[in-house]
This record gives structure tokens, C-alpha cells and sequence, in this order.
């Protein structure tokens, strides 16, 4: 419950401001370091659910998360369940349109890195 929280006191802010650069909805490569160090690829896809909202869907390493987000000034701030634990991520939209960001999941507190750069 903390953890929900938490996510939704980081979320707060970037729900109630405006000027957001759009997304590109579709699909995205995935290259990513885990807060462990290890290196890891697969596929993602961004689908629009509303005017500043998404779904993100994640294929890595065989396995399927869901997420959803809210995109602000530039960022896309995104929460998502993986195997039952819940984690955020934090994305940067790049003028090229890839994603660049930080996430974190579970207790451990280590911040993984990835990047979805637009098939």
C-alpha cells in the first residue's frame, strides 16, 4: 500500500499540468540495463487510451507487463505490475521520438536504465 502511495504522490504532479509533447503510438525496440548491471532487449508498444494517457505493454525475456502512463512536458511517467510487485518508470521523449529512462521495481531501490527507440 505504501508503494501505491508512493507512485501516485510521484504521478500528482504530472497529472495537473499541461503543454505535453505527444508520444508516438506503436512499436518500440527495447535496450535496457538492470539495476544489477545485467544487459537486456525486447519489443514494446505504445497505444494511446486518451488525450494525455497511454498503455504500454513490454515483451522482455519471454515474459509480458503492463503498464499504463501519463505524458507531461516532455516526460512520460509510467506505472506498471510485474509478477506481482509494482514499479515506476520515468521517460524522457527525445526529439527523434525514442524514450530514454530510469525505473525502479520491489524493495531493492536500484534504478534500472532503458531506452524504446520507434520501429
Amino acid at each position: 500500500m505504501r508503494r501505491l502511495i508512493a507512485t501516485a504522490t510521484l504521478l500528482a504532479p504530472l497529472l495537473f499540468t499541461t503543454g505535453a509533447q505527444a508520444q508516438r503510438a506503436g512499436a518500440y525496440v527495447v535496450e535496457g540495463v538492470g539495476a544489477d548491471g545485467s544487459r537486456y532487449t525486447g519489443a514494446a508498444q505504445l497505444s494511446p487510451t486518451g488525450p494525455q494517457t497511454w498503455r504500454l505493454t513490454w515483451r522482455v525475456g519471454g515474459e509480458t507487463i503492463q503498464g499504463v502512463a501519463v505524458d507531461s512536458r516532455g516526460m512520460l511517467s509510467v506505472a506498471y505490475r510485474h509478477g506481482g510487485v509494482l514499479g515506476s518508470a520515468l521517460y524522457e521523449v527525445r526529439p527523434d521520438g525514442s524514450l530514454v529512462g530510469l525505473w525502479t521495481s520491489g524493495q531493492e531501490g536500484g534504478l534500472g536504465r532503458e531506452t524504446l527507440s520507434p520501429r
